[in-house]
């Protein structure tokens, strides 16, 4: 049973980062209105190769606390950086007021400074001196890593596959800050989740087993979820 190896994983356990300080407020952050008018954006690297792809591009909408995972084969180059945010941010919410992100290349680039300038969004640099500037990505980041180390599987290339998942329970669990989750925040809606299968379905195995495997993986997703917090 998938739960109940889950349930008692010992690699939940170890995957767990010792409590430690909590995170600091973001600093210098202007009071936030609506949803995905403030971001913060990170990436996490170096992973075991999935798909094709080592890396994740995190993106955290600051008032709602909805993320997008967003796959690449590796660090993007900032003109492909640039397109990325076209497709998963801007034609998903708009252009953001500002984006908080670290003082990595793609971001500190002349060609980046001028995109924002164009869209219209303002740039927020963090730095070695206020490093928890960025602490709202920070924190989503720990969170995905330590359920993907509890959740693939032992070859440790599955994780690419999960991440859909890990998004859709990720955004429908209650924030502690917000007491709602980021998903009712954006959309003033419950997430529905898939529809169990009814009595009489299509005679097609394949889907039948499909979404079988998907209402298992469900449950076992949001544990490690809710261990990971």
């Amino acid at each position: 049973d998938i739960e109940a190896y889950v349930v008692s994983c010992a690699i939940g356990v170890s995957a767990k980062h010792p409590p430690g300080k909590p995170a600091g407020l973001l600093q210098n952050v202007a009071r936030l209105s609506a949803p995905w008018k403030e971001i913060s954006m990170d990436f996490i690297m170096e992973l075991p190769e999935s798909g094709g792809n080592t890396v994740i591009w995190v993106v955290t909408d600051l008032f709602s606390k909805q993320v997008h995972f967003i796959t690449y084969a590796k660090i993007p180059s900032v003109k492909t950086l640039a397109k990325l945010f076209l497709l998963h941010v801007y034609m998903l919410h708009d252009v953001p007021e500002r984006i908080i992100s670290d003082t990595g290349t793609q971001f500190t680039l002349n060609f980046w400074r001028e995109f924002l300038k164009l869209l219209g969004s303002a740039q927020g640099l963090s730095s070695t001196h206020n490093p928890q500037i960025n602490g709202a990505c920070e924190r989503t980041n720990s969170v995905l890593e330590q359920y993907l180390r509890c959740y693939i599987n032992y070859q440790q290339d599955n994780w690419a596959d999960l991440l859909p998942f890990a998004e859709v329970a990720y955004n429908n669990l209650v924030h502690s800050s917000t007491g709602f989750t980021p998903f009712k925040v954006t959309s003033g809606q419950e997430f529905v989740p898939i529809p169990e299968l009814p009595q009489e379905t299509p005679n097609i195995q394949s889907l039948n087993e499909w979404i079988t495997q998907l209402h298992l993986t469900w449950p076992v997703i949001h544990k490690a979820l809710d261990d990971a917090h």
